[in-house]
């Protein structure tokens, strides 16, 4: 039987924008901002001139999560400050906790109106259905720099929703994976990376026997379990026939729902496996995202699961550990059938707070632009969607991004596909592991917490 393309347009728009300017050509891309000016790099106009702003400086708010602001991040942050008097404007950045926590605290923030400047979110869909505040976003009509991205990508990508310009994209495209340290499987004896799930388990008991961590859970950071089974959701789709837009319509609208999700619950029940055939380390509940890159990098693990974001911060602790860490997708069935997940960079949007909202216009429209995405993209080496970067690819980003461009990726289920929350899956498989939920009482969770979601939002699906 034929399988149907479940790849959605913008991940194609992907694909075609952004590896010719980021995929491992060899080419050094320029180290500051003045090299690049040098090199003829078309540079977006500053967000403010002194001339336009009579000298003054306006210091716009900013709300991120903690994970998100990289290296490149700081570096952009930095040039920001440097240069403030020129482009007319400073940010003043809040960061707070991510996952499921961050989460709730920005809705709280969006309900009591306690909203900065401009925010980076998960994008306006997300701010819709999950946040049901898209009335407190700014429509941004259009910027120069949007010239310098695909416009399929924008539309795709969710940055322009319902025709409005609700974000312009800011950081790297992350894809999830199984990163490696090729020193232990050496060690080990483990010749190649797997290619399906027995030959995972195999490589994890010579891995166990030579006196390693063959994979580590940084379960103190519930959100990081989560990893695991995403790979068991692409499959998910994948044997569902459909293609990615057609399944979650399915699921938003209560006519398919997590607990009939059978691969996905089956790549939960593995990830439990490994702790039962102990291939994970016994104090996983009390251990980090942090400790995690350690015991990558130091050869005390072999494996850990995680976007590719942990790459960068890998990079800045260990430098010297990047050459000798792989990528590869985890190999729950057969080869063929193997998918990393993919998810579009974060928006930076106005928020309806924001006093001056052509200086917070201008100060996006500076940081969208080649120039600023060429700061970032020095801090921080990926995959981004301004045409016009250009950076260097580490060996296991490569290995993930080589899967994307031979068709291997989906768009991760939890930020593209579902319109409702489901509440605390991380805390969720927490719970599973240590014997106080089951697997189908850890689904009908999901379900129930979407249909809560859904009702609450007036969905008519839903009350039925």
């Amino acid at each position: 039987m034929k399988l149907k393309r479940v790849m959605s347009l913008f991940i194609a728009a992907v694909m075609t924008c952004s590896l010719s300017a980021c995929g491992g050509s060899g080419n050094e891309a320029p180290q500051t901002a003045k090299e690049e000016a040098a090199a003829g790099t078309p540079a977006a106009a500053p967000a403010q001139d002194k001339e336009e702003s009579g000298g003054e400086v306006k210091t716009l708010s900013m709300l991120t999560f903690t994970e998100w602001y990289t290296d490149g991040w700081a570096a952009l942050d930095k040039y920001i400050n440097e240069n403030a008097d020129e482009l007319g404007f400073k940010l003043d950045i809040q960061k707070i906790a991510g996952g499921s926590q961050g989460e709730e605290v920005v809705k709280a923030r969006f309900a009591t109106g306690d909203l900065p400047d401009i925010i980076q979110s998960y994008g306006a869909k997300w701010i819709d259905t999950q946040v049901n505040a898209l009335d407190k976003m700014v429509d941004m009509e259009s910027l120069p720099s949007e010239s310098e991205y695909d416009s399929a990508t924008m539309e795709e990508g969710g940055y322009r929703y319902d025709g409005k310009l609700y974000g312009m994209p800011i950081g790297t495209t992350s894809l999830l994976g199984v990163f490696y340290n090729k020193d232990v499987f050496e060690a080990a004896g483990v010749t190649e990376v797997p290619k399906d799930w027995q030959g995972f388990l195999d490589a994890c008991e010579k891995i166990k026997a030579a006196g390693k961590i063959p994979v580590y859970y940084s379960g103190k950071d519930a959100w990081t379990l989560q990893c695991f089974s995403h790979f068991g959701f692409n499959k998910e789709v994948l044997d569902s026939g459909l293609s990615y837009t057609e399944f979650w319509n399915e699921m938003n609208t209560n006519k398919q729902h997590y607990a009939d999700c059978a691969q996905f619950k089956d790549a939960i029940e593995k990830s439990k496996e490994m702790l039962d055939k102990g291939y994970v380390q016994e104090t996983y509940l009390s251990d980090t995202y942090d400790m995690a890159q350690t015991a990558l990098a130091n050869g005390d693990t072999a494996m850990y699961i995680n976007p590719s974001n942990v790459l960068d911060e890998i990079a800045n602790k260990y430098p010297d550990a990047m050459d000798h860490i792989g990528g590869f997708a985890l190999p729950l069935y057969e080869d063929s059938q193997n998918y990393t997940c993919l998810s579009l960079p974060g928006a930076l949007g106005v928020t309806t707070s924001c006093k001056d909202v052509e200086a917070a216009k201008k100060a996006i429209d500076f940081i969208s632009s080649s120039k600023a995405q060429q700061i970032y993209a020095d801090g921080v080496a990926g995959v981004y969607l301004n045409k016009n970067v250009t950076c260097t690819l580490t060996p296991a980003l490569q290995d993930l991004v080589d899967l994307m461009q031979n068709g291997k990726s989906i768009a991760l289920w939890q930020g593209a596909g579902n319109n409702y929350g489901y509440g605390d899956f991380g805390a969720m498989v927490q719970d599973y592991y240590v014997g106080s939920k089951t697997v189908d009482d850890l689904l009908k969770a999901m379900d129930d917490e979407t249909a809560k979601n859904a009702i609450a939002a007036g969905d008519a699906n839903w009350n039925k």
